[in-house]
């Protein structure tokens, strides 16, 4: 019953705050606001939901979690405040790029060494079982800092960010649930409750994004969450209703295969390009998807439905082993990316040509980044690389 409290507390909580900070954004001017050639959003935005999101989750879980609980819980609030401190500076006044990937370090390494939260062993993936302690540290930092900027850049249109993370952290519950980890099924029911408290502002026409300071921190708890459930995998023997759990690396590989396949492709394509794999385009998949004719709703569910496929995958085959289920989850993501790109240049739909892309200090035309300015809804991680 206390699970389910913590559930509808953060929900509550956050459905009830974020009407007062659509409120006080547009009486203070912290907003985005579109800009008229490159607009998805036709109106100003507020750009400060992480700040709902974030103390829904906060409060949720000081109301019902004990210290004894979880043993972590310390050190995973402790990044979680220097990543959502970072993150809103940013929303608010912007940030060095510099300063920021500093501030996503810093926030891993407390999770990682102190919290002692990190990959140990790789089940068998690519032949790999336990791994040394440094290489241990090196992964896990990279990944979680990996992971927390795919959803940064995954935070382009309505609805999706946060759709993708209530479908991940409430499958987390069901798993942490079945292995009596009890301290991370409070974290998955808080994040997922705020997220979905978050997300009845959120759905098209979006009344409020959830900003860096959400993305961000989304990012962070789903890379954590993703880490300490394959640790649990490789270090005992988990049944999900009786289905043994062979293969776990393949979960958090699925949970998190939208944002981190996105990235990847948008980096290899620049970089075949020539171009910095930090410039500021609109070739990410959602933006595909509404080039092909599909509104943010449709684009949102269509992305958030993979995800789900690619769960189910991940769970019901099992058997097949680790290296051949993650690369059957990969296929199938490919084979639906290339199916778009052969549909989109059938009906003759071409991205934005290079003038259109070329994002410069002078000109922030980029949605859901920094109130303030005028912005376009294209995440913020890229738009700042052209400051490097």
């Amino acid at each position: 019953m206390t699970l389910l409290f913590t559930f509808i507390t953060s929900l509550v909580l956050v459905a009830f705050s974020i009407p007062s900070i659509i409120k006080i954004a547009h009486e203070k001017n912290l907003f985005d606001a579109p800009h008229e050639k490159r607009k998805i959003h036709k109106s100003i935005t507020p750009n400060l939901g992480g700040l709902g999101i974030f103390t829904g989750f906060l409060i949720a879980l000081a109301l019902f979690v004990k210290p004894e609980t979880l043993k972590e819980c310390n050190y995973l609030l402790a990044g979680g405040v220097i990543i959502f401190i970072i993150g809103i500076k940013d929303d608010i006044i912007g940030v060095d790029p510099l300063k920021k990937f500093l501030a996503q370090f810093l926030a891993a390494f407390v999770i990682v060494i102190l919290g002692d939260v990190r990959i140990m062993d790789l089940g068998g993936f690519l032949e790999i079982h336990h791994l040394s302690y440094p290489f241990s540290i090196g992964l896990s930092v990279f990944l979680i800092v990996g992971v927390t900027n795919a959803y940064n850049l995954i935070d382009g249109i309505d609805g999706l960010a946060g759709s993708l993370g209530v479908v991940g952290s409430l499958l987390y519950a069901y798993l942490f649930y079945s292995c009596n980890e009890l301290g991370w099924v409070y974290i998955c029911l808080s994040l997922a409750g705020s997220l979905i408290g978050f997300l009845i502002y959120n759905f098209s026409p979006a009344k409020i994004f959830m900003g860096d300071s959400g993305s961000l921190m989304l990012g962070f708890l789903s890379a954590v969450l993703s880490i300490k459930f394959l640790n649990i995998a490789t270090a005992n023997q988990v049944y999900v209703n009786s289905l043994f759990i062979s293969a776990p690396i393949a979960i958090p590989f699925a949970v998190t295969i939208v944002p981190v396949f996105d990235t990847l492709r948008i980096f290899t394509i620049r970089i075949m390009r020539n171009e910095s794999p930090f410039k500021a385009d609109r070739n990410h998949i959602h933006h595909r998807l509404l080039f092909v004719g599909m509104n943010h709703t449709k684009a949102t569910l269509t992305l958030v439905t993979t995800t789900l496929i690619a769960m189910l995958i991940a769970i019901f085959c099992q058997g097949i082993g680790n290296n051949q289920l993650v690369a059957t989850i990969e296929i199938a993501v490919i084979s639906l990316n290339l199916a778009l790109s052969i549909y989109t240049f059938s009906i003759k739909k071409y991205l934005p040509n290079e003038e259109e892309t070329v994002i410069t200090v002078e000109e922030d035309i980029l949605d859901n980044v920094k109130p303030l300015k005028l912005n376009h809804h294209i995440s913020t991680t890229e738009k700042e690389y052209m400051n490097l």
